[in-house]
């Protein structure tokens, strides 16, 4: 028994949330595509919090290596050098297409990099938020995808708590881990989106705070008083001295492997610069000059234009 065992149980049953068909087919499609490598697939994002499959569904490929994933070559050392590499899938079901954007990533590596020993959030941050766990090869890999979200959400907490008073409401615990983290990347949706994930899922955010406090390495509580939730934490001085300054090192680290991950995308799926040209128009209300398209080298001229974006507000 260990000091998280709650948690995990719980995510454990999350994991288990009914999904849409096309969903179901996306995995099948991605069974077939990388075969026995794939250890589990896991769904997350807009699409699962509206419980439909009408957008661009965002899966987790969970695979034992990358070697059997791809085989050899560089596929292969792109996603052991900066995981995950993302790719574009579109599959039909019922006469209509499902559309999904996926990542790969190796079972130990989504492990170690949800844990509090990674620095930087892009995991942890994404994986203390809801998923579905579509497909796992074996009762093992279900376990071990579960107490990679138990860190994930211990590990925001953990990092968060020196940020905020020794007493908060658990929501607005909530609505700064989110903002901080979003503040870690180059993203153009607009300011206070953040806060939207929290709709509708209060009490389950409540809930695994009251379930994480205890993994805790010092006193945290949980309490219910005047019709909210309260969290008193007793973080070390020396903790809330050094946390303004490890973020502000996480959104400079956050920020540079942010652009190098869009440009290795817009690499490993077809029509991956066109994709993010669309996702930076639709949530920035930016418009991106398609100028781009017709220079020599698309990569580095695509580059220059989220430059630019960035420099017009595009991105925060």
């Amino acid at each position: 028994m260990t000091q998280r065992d709650g948690l995990v149980r719980f995510l454990a049953t999350e994991l288990e949330r009914s999904v849409s068909p096309g969903a179901k087919a996306l995995t099948s499609r991605l069974q077939e595509i990388y075969g026995d490598a794939v250890r589990g697939v896991l769904f997350y994002g807009s699409c699962l919090r509206r419980g439909d499959d009408e957008g661009v569904l965002d899966l987790y490929v969970l695979v034992d290596r990358y070697r059997n994933a791809y085989g050899r070559g560089w596929l292969s050392l792109l996603n052991r050098l900066l995981p995950p590499n993302v790719f574009y899938l579109e599959t039909r079901i019922g006469g209509r297409s499902v559309r999904a954007k996926y990542a790969v990533v190796s079972l130990d590596d989504f492990a170690r990099l949800n844990a509090a020993s990674t620095f930087e959030p892009y995991f942890w941050a994404r994986f203390a938020q809801p998923c579905a766990l579509l497909y796992a090869a074996d009762a093992d890999t279900a376990t071990r995808v579960s107490e990679a979200l138990a860190d994930a959400v211990i590990t925001l907490i953990r990092r968060t708590l020196p940020l905020v008073p020794e007493r908060v409401e658990a929501r607005e615990l909530w609505r700064r881990a989110l903002a901080e983290t979003y503040r870690s990347e180059l993203r153009a949706e607009r300011a206070g989106a953040s806060a939207g994930l929290l709709e509708g899922a209060t009490e389950r955010y409540i809930r695994v705070s009251q379930l994480a406090l205890p993994a805790l390495p010092y006193a945290a509580k949980l309490e219910l008083a005047a019709g909210a939730a309260w969290i008193e934490a007793r973080v070390p001085a020396r903790e809330r001295r050094a946390a303004p300054h490890l973020w502000r090192l996480r959104r400079i680290l956050g920020k540079g492997l942010f652009v190098l991950r869009l440009l290795r995308n817009g690499i490993t799926f077809d029509g991956g610069l066109d994709y993010l040209a669309w996702k930076i128009e639709r949530h920035s209300g930016v418009a991106v000059d398609p100028s781009w398209r017709e220079r020599r080298f698309r990569i580095a001229s695509f580059g220059a234009e989220v430059l630019r974006l960035y420099r017009r507000g595009a991105f925060r």
